[in-house]
């Protein structure tokens, strides 16, 4: 998950939710790990988005200067804790499944940057497509190792 994608996540739990902003909490629903997690949070930090403290239990928190709780929840329950969530919420279909590599690498064999696309890396996808299309115009080698580095790099998926 690159930082973009990871500060809407946070942002959407920030607006959304009652849910304290840990490195866990975001790392459990970004689908990537803690180490990450706590990577961008922490870049958030320096950027002066959000703000650092520890809760009474000794748990880091990250916290935006002007988040106000959500007063009321369905049905006046105003208790505290993390809102209740149903399978059929949209929270987390906006998330994006991690691309799988070898997806990738076969969509690259069948058309020259088609897995970089797939994987999200859409510039590198266009690149890897006009040069490896006029490495083939050039000459058949230089096409067929342009075609391999190809499926070398989209096998390259990122991985959070």
């Amino acid at each position: 998950m690159d930082f973009d994608e990871f500060e809407q996540l946070v942002l959407k739990v920030l607006f959304e939710t009652d849910v304290p902003v840990t490195a866990a909490h975001v790392a459990y629903l970004g689908r990537t790990s803690v180490r990450t997690a706590e990577k961008h949070l922490a870049r958030m930090v320096e950027h002066g988005t959000l703000n650092v403290r520890s809760s009474a239990a000794g748990v880091v928190e990250y916290v935006y200067p002007g988040r106000k709780p959500i007063a009321t929840r369905v049905g006046g329950d105003t208790s505290l804790g993390p809102p209740p969530i149903s399978s059929g919420d949209s929270f987390f279909m906006t998330l994006r499944p991690k691309a799988n590599p070898v997806t990738a690498v076969m969509l690259s064999m069948l058309i020259p940057g088609a897995g970089h696309i797939y994987s999200g890396r859409a510039g590198a996808g266009v690149a890897w497509m006009a040069t490896t299309l006029m490495g083939y115009a050039c000459c058949f080698l230089p096409g067929l190792f342009l075609h391999g580095l190809c499926l070398v790099s989209a096998a390259q998926t990122r991985r959070g």
